[in-house]
């Protein structure tokens, strides 16, 4: 498979900030396949990495609805299964970029791929979920794809309802915006 050329597509990264006991990836691979159906997403690949899970959408998705429509119901899933579960919680991180992906022999590769793992385990948005104990998801979104998607043109992507911060990356910074969400009503 190597050697394809490289395509824009819209990348999320999801991880895991405790894993109630449980060291395998099957409950995140659950809790993501759950949100993802409710959020009308069938047209996705997901990618095991040791630090989480990999989403890549194909090309043409509304970007815009992919954010606002899986956050919620990443939120809404694990909101549900906390409240059944009575002990540990589950709490996760999930971030969003677009950029070139390419496919190989090991998996998605590319500048996509790199920035939205290095967005989802970035010091900011591990304090951003630490600083918020009752919240079960903080989101955060590069600068980049938040230019290209927000209010007007996204009536569900509003740049006050976020914070900005300048994540730290090995050879670079990646301007983001961050949000913890509240609980589900």
């Amino acid at each position: 498979m190597d050697g394809f050329d490289p395509v824009r597509r819209l990348c999320v990264a999801v991880g895991a900030e405790e894993c109630a006991g449980d060291d395998s990836p099957a409950w995140i691979v659950d809790v993501v396949e759950r949100a993802s159906m409710a959020a009308g997403l069938d047209r996705i690949t997901l990618q095991v990495l040791p630090t989480g899970l990999l989403l890549v959408l194909n090309s043409g998705v509304n970007e815009a609805r992919v954010v606002t429509d899986l956050t919620r119901e990443l939120h809404n899933v694990l909101w549900r299964r906390n409240r059944r579960l009575g002990g540990q919680r589950l709490r996760c991180r999930i971030s969003f970029h677009q950029g070139l992906v390419r496919l190989t022999d090991e998996g998605f590769e590319g500048q996509a791929v790199a920035a939205v793992g290095d967005l989802c385990a970035s010091d900011d948005l591990r304090a951003e979920l630490a600083g918020s104990p009752q919240r079960d998801l903080a989101m955060i979104i590069s600068g980049q794809l938040l230019d290209d998607l927000a209010y007007p043109e996204s009536a569900g992507l509003h740049r006050g309802q976020l914070r900005q911060v300048t994540v730290t990356a090995p050879g670079r910074f990646i301007p983001a915006c961050i949000y913890a969400l509240g609980p589900a009503t």
